[in-house]
Formats: structure tokens, sequence, C-alpha cells
């Protein structure tokens, strides 16, 4: 037997103080004064031992009641079988899962509406000391404290569907953290059982990072959806990045279908501001579906669109929001060097979407890329460490560069800055194989450049060019290659959008600049350069939002959609101001919708979606719980299954065996004997 308050027996000390009393009162002596004692010698005789009995009996029922309450106060327990836990009170710790997978349609209602009532029915049938650690996907610091039965079920009231979504083993980590803490710091904690009610799907309850756990109780509680479907829109994209007026875009649509039927004539709808469309689409059991729509642009400004589909059994991924920017003009800068081209500035003036600023590198300053979209190395010989820091800099902002070599270059400089940019090194010149041999037609660089492809080409527009090598963190696609093999023309593949040409412009490398393929490449960098941000983000994930066109002002940055009113964390990188998405604030304040970024006016659009992650229907089976949570080193492991609704189910909860009220009815039972002894018996 264990004590969780074993503090209060020293006032087992207490209870010498009736035993001094009842020894004085058994000492008092009265005298009388009667005619006779004949007749009081022999009433002494007689009652003499019955009343030694009596005071002993009340001296014993006192001490017995006194020791009962000494007791109580101390509440005794007898923990559960096989628990090693310290003195202290029982905690049920619970955990409701309320991500959006937790709406499906169960036998009573939604499933979380029957978790709801059966952790209700936990908190009601456990005992009245027992205290509550009761959660959701929230694991906020509100839902840190113990709470009693009564704030328990007041809590449970307020537990609504939530978009945040966490793993199996970072709410059991989590739980244990917690009353670890609180044994350590707060009240102690004796048996500690932890009751999961979830829909156990198998992207979200990870049990791979669980530490053993020998000791404690663990009640997974599986809640079975009626239909085990959905259909949902996973994605959508643009084939190619460029949207300008008059451009045809290219949407995709990807939509999932989790049910075993094939589904026929499903109604997809699109709108885009004025532009609206259905479709309908065939989608094969647990298998996807891709549909394309066209259209073009011929407004410019910021743009939202949604994407809506039906679905029977969950509805929050139903709809997908997006949005973009339809741009008026891009702005390029072109950095001269001693070998610089004037073809580069002849083929973008020749467009009125660019607008065109020229510097020598000499005059080049880091305030010369404000508002700048692309910037070309036209015939630079050498890249300085400082310029080299400026280039990075603008690169992890955002902005695009275009690398064009001189004919005599520094490779040292130049590898510095192709190093940092995650693009191959250049090496020495060769001339051996120098004719351009193929484009790599299916790149989305060349999307929509020509009408007809040739595996084969033969262009003798290239004499010299120099060697490209792959670095150990080079990351990188080929566009156009050489006959030797070598690539004429590369982009990056990491956060940096870098192009590098592998010749120089000099008429000593050849005559590029004569070719059609050299102003259709120079104007696809620069429709590639335009800087956006992603057409969406999703909730509950860390999501960065570039804002290319921030005004200079104090006011706050806010998102704004009807009543909803944001202000996010701005974080800088670089030249450029992100809005941070991540976070609980976020998730808890905002929903899936596209909101008007509004400083001291409004500067963009940024559509936010929720995580598709749960909209996978596939579950663990009970004995994949059991068999992941054993493996883990959980030894006391009790599943059941949720599949008839919360008001059948029997679920047992281990209780340790308390006995403080026992205590307090015999403190009541040997006061009463007490009165009844001292009022009886005379």
């Amino acid at each position: 037997m264990r004590f969780v308050y074993p503090e209060f027996l020293w006032a087992f000390t207490a209870l010498s103080i009736p035993v001094i009393i009842h020894l004085f009162n058994f000492r008092r002596y009265k005298t009388l004064y009667f005619s006779s004692l004949q007749f009081l010698k022999y009433v002494d005789q007689q009652t003499r031992s019955t009343q030694k009995l009596k005071h002993y009996l009340v001296l014993a029922l006192r001490l017995f009641a006194f020791s009962a309450l000494i007791l109580a106060f101390a509440q005794p327990y007898l923990p559960v079988e096989n628990s090693t836990g310290t003195a202290g009170k029982p905690v049920i710790a619970i955990y409701l899962d309320n991500s959006f997978s937790m709406t499906a349609k169960g036998t009573e209602g939604e499933l979380i509406s029957e978790a709801r009532e059966l952790a209700r029915k936990i908190i009601n049938e456990a005992s009245l000391e027992t205290s509550f650690l009761l959660h959701t996907n929230e694991l906020s610091g509100i839902e840190k404290r113990l709470l009693t039965k009564p704030e328990a079920l007041e809590y449970l009231d307020k537990i609504v569907p939530g978009a945040m979504v966490r793993q199996l083993d970072d709410v059991i980590t989590w739980q244990r953290g917690v009353l670890d803490k609180e044994n350590q710091t707060g009240r102690r904690i004796a048996t500690r059982q932890h009751v999961l009610l979830s829909d156990f799907q198998k992207n979200s309850s990870s049990m791979n990072e669980l530490l053993p756990d020998e000791t404690n109780y663990y009640y997974p509680i599986r809640f079975t959806p009626q239909e085990n479907s959905n259909l949902y829109i996973d994605s959508i994209w643009f084939s190619s990045p460029i949207i300008k007026i008059g451009s045809n875009n290219e949407l995709n649509i990807r939509l999932v279908n989790e049910s075993n039927q094939d589904l026929t004539n499903v109604e997809v709808k699109f709108k885009v501001n004025s532009i609206s469309r259905d479709i309908f689409m065939d989608i094969p059991a647990k298998d996807k579906a891709v549909t394309v729509i066209n259209y073009t642009e011929k407004t410019k400004g910021y743009k939202s669109g949604k994407i809506t589909v039906n679905d029977r059994q969950l509805f929050w991924d139903d709809d997908f929001y997006f949005s973009y920017k339809v741009d008026e003009k891009s702005d390029v800068l072109i950095l001269n060097g001693e070998n610089a081209s004037q073809n580069v500035e002849q083929v973008y003036r020749l467009e009125p979407f660019y607008t065109i600023a020229t510097l020598s590198e000499n005059a080049f300053t880091l305030d010369a890329l404000t508002g700048k979209e692309l910037l070309i190395l036209n015939g630079l010989n050498e890249i300085p460490s400082g310029l080299g820091d400026q280039l990075l800099s603008f690169a992890q902002s955002g902005g695009s560069i275009s690398i064009i070599p001189g004919n005599n270059i520094d490779l040292r400089s130049y590898n510095n800055i192709l190093g940092q940019m995650a693009m191959p090194f250049i090496g020495k010149t060769s001339t051996q194989g120098t004719r351009i041999k193929k484009v790599q037609y299916d790149d989305p660089f060349f999307y929509g450049m020509f009408d007809k492809r040739k595996d084969e080409l033969n262009l003798q527009a290239i004499k010299k060019a120099y060697s490209i090598n792959s670095s150990g963190n080079s990351r990188y696609f080929e566009l156009i290659n050489l006959q030797n093999g070598q690539p004429l023309l590369v982009r990056s593949n990491s956060a940096f959008n870098c192009y590098l040409l592998s010749t120089s412009l000099d008429p000593e490398f050849g005559t590029f600049t004569s070719e059609s393929l050299f102003p259709s490449v120079l104007l696809r960098m620069g429709e590639m350069s335009q800087r956006k941000g992603p057409i969406a983000l999703t909730l509950g994930k860390d999501a960065f939002y570039p804002l290319f066109d921030k005004p200079e002002g104090e006011q706050p940055v806010h998102l704004k959609n009807g009543k909803i009113d944001f202000i996010p964390r701005i974080d800088k990188k670089g030249l450029t101001d992100y809005i941070v998405l991540s976070g609980m604030e976020a998730v808890e304040q905002l929903s899936a919708g596209t909101y008007d970024i509004v400083d001291e006016v409004k500067s963009g659009m940024v559509s936010l979606n929720y995580n598709r992650k749960e909209s996978s229907t596939e579950l663990f089976t009970l004995s994949e719980i059991e068999e992941g949570l054993e493996t883990a080193g959980i030894k006391n492991v009790s599943t059941a299954e949720i599949d008839k609704g919360q008001s059948l189910a029997k679920i047992d909860i281990e209780k340790p065996f308390e006995y403080w009220r026992l205590f307090i009815i015999l403190a009541l039972v040997f006061l009463i004997a007490e009165m009844l002894v001292l009022k009886l018996w005379k």
C-alpha cells in the first residue's frame, strides 16, 4: 500500500493526546460522604471492572476514529498491478485527435463527435481525485495543465476540428514530457494511463521515435468511418511558369480517388476571376487522374482562383485555392564586362515587355539590383569576391542570374561563385566537337518554344567553348548539348535560379549570336526570371511567401479575407522580406482561402489550403497499432475499435485501488459507536 500524501502520517503522534486525557481521567478521585459505606462498597465491586472496560472502549474508538481520519487524509491506495509508479494522484492523459480526417461519418455522427462522447464517458466514470491531461493536436501551453473532472468536461465541449496534424509518437512523447515535469515540479503522480482517441491514419500515426515504457498503460481506441473512401484535389500546377497577357495558361489538376470503386463523370468546377468552367473526369479506384485546363490571360494584375470537386464523405479537401500575378513588365539589368556583346541588349530591346538597364562592371552597386528580376553578366572576365557576395544575396532573394563569360576568364573567381550557387565549375576551353547537337525539348525551359522537334542538330555556331565540370554539391540541368557531350547551356536545380552559357559571345568563340536559338534562349531566360510567389501554400507546414512588391514603410503587413485580419511574422532573407505562415498562431487564426496582402496598399495575394496528408483513408489495424507500440518497448497496451457507435462501446480503463473513502466511513462508524457507548452504557 502507498500514500498520496504520506506527510499526514505524522499526525499519528497526536494520538497521544486522547491517551493522556483518558489516563488522567482514570486517576481523578472525588470524596463522597454517606451514612453507611456498606452499599457503596458493594456497588464499587460490581461496577469497577465494567467502568474500566467502558473507558478503554471509548479510548479505543476515539483512537480508531482519529487514525481513520489521518489515513483518509494521507489517501492510501494500491497501485495498478505491476505498476511501479511513485506516490501521488492518478492521471488519465486523453488525446482526442481533432484533425480533419475525424470529420468522416461514423455510425452516430462524425468520428470527432463519437470520440468526444467516449472521452466524456471515461471522465465521468473516473474517480473524483483523478486528474486529466486532456488535449488535441494543438499541444499548446494551455493544454499542458492538469484538469479536474469538471474542468475536463468543460474543456471537452470546446474541442472542434482543426488543420493541425500530429504524428502519434509526437503526441505520446509530449504527454510523457508534460507528466514528467508535473511530477517533478507540481503534484505527484502515481499511475499514468494514456488514452488515444483517433482514426490512426497511416500517414499521421508514426510510432518510430517512441521510447520504451514498461510501467504505464496505453489505450489506443480507433474510430472507424462508415465508408473508407475519399475524393479530393491533390495538387495543381502550371505547365509553364511564364504568365503574361495574351499567353496561354495550361493548368494541371490532379484528383485522387481513395475509394474501391471507379468514379465516372466527376464534376470539377474551375474559376479564375471572371473565367469559369465545368469539366468532367473519370477516375479509377485507388488511383489518380490529371486533367488540363487551357485559358488565356487578358488583363494584368493579381488573379485568384478556386477549384472544387463534390465528395460525399470528407469535405474539407474538396476546394483548392490558388493565386498568381500577371506582370505588365519585367526588369532586367545587364552588367557589361570588357568582352560584352551588344546583341544581348538588342534582343531585350525588341520586346516591350522588358525594361532594360545597363551598367559597366566598374559602376555596379547593390542598389542597382533593387526591383530587378534578371541580372545578366555580359562578358565579364573576372567576378571579384565583393561582386560575388552581392550576386549570392540577389539570388537568395529570388533574383535570377544569367552568366555569359568573357573570352579570357579567371577560372578561380568564376568557380568560387558558381560553387556557392550549386552550379558546375567551368574549365579550360576546347575546340573539338563544339557543334550544337541536341536541345532538351522536354525541359520546362523550352515549353512552347518550338513548333517542331529535331532529334539531331548540326549547328556550326560554336567554335570554342569552356568545359563544364560537376562539383560535389552541383545540381543542374543541361539544356543544350554539344557534339562532344559537353553542355552549352545549363540551368540550376537548387534554391537559386541561375543560367550558365559555356561559350563567350566574342566572335573568336563563334557566331552563336547569329543563330535564331540565341534570342529565343535570352527571352526565355527573361520570362523564366519573373519573380513570383508560390501559387498556393499549405496550412500547418513551414511556409514562406516572398514580398517582392512590399512598399517601404512602418505599417505592418496584414492578411485580409472577409472578417479575418491576421498580422503574420516577417523574416528577411537576403534582399527580400518573407511572410512566415508556420506555427500554431497561423493555423488557429487562418483557414483555407485566398488572402489579400495589405501594407499601406495591396501588395499581393497568397492562397492557403489545408494539408492533404490526411486525405488518404488508409488506416492502421488494431494489430498493427499493438505491434508498433510493442516494438517501441511499450508493454501495457489494450486496443479497442469503435465501428458501431460509441454508445455501445465498453471501454475498461484500469483504476488504482483507493481506500480513503473507506477510512472516512470507518471514522464515522467509530465516532457513532463512541457516542452510542457514552449514551447507552450507564
